[in-house]
């Protein structure tokens, strides 16, 4: 179980860094939260799918992409966000 925890916070901090690439390679885009808290959220998945088969992180990222398993995931948490109307401020 502590496998799955520490590779779910790996993928947390693995889907951070994502983020702050992104806004960084953005020049003149305001810094969104709502774009950083979705790809926390992948990151977090990808990280228990890692911990979970006990493999890397970029393997279970890869496995997950090639199944279009991140797509849906994409699909599934746009979806929940939209439907509970969760209304994220900036700073």
């Amino acid at each position: 179980m502590s496998q799955i925890l520490y590779a779910i916070g790996a993928g947390i901090l693995s889907g951070a860094i994502t983020a702050l690439l992104g806004y960084a390679k953005s020049v003149g885009e305001n810094f969104d939260p709502q774009k950083a808290y979705q790809t926390l959220i992948v990151g977090a998945i990808v990280g228990g799918v890692a911990g979970y088969l006990g493999v890397e992180y970029n393997t279970a990222e890869e496995y997950l992409e090639s199944i279009g398993a991140i797509t849906l995931i994409e699909y599934v948490k746009k979806s929940i966000l939209k439907r509970v109307k969760l209304q994220w401020k900036s700073p």
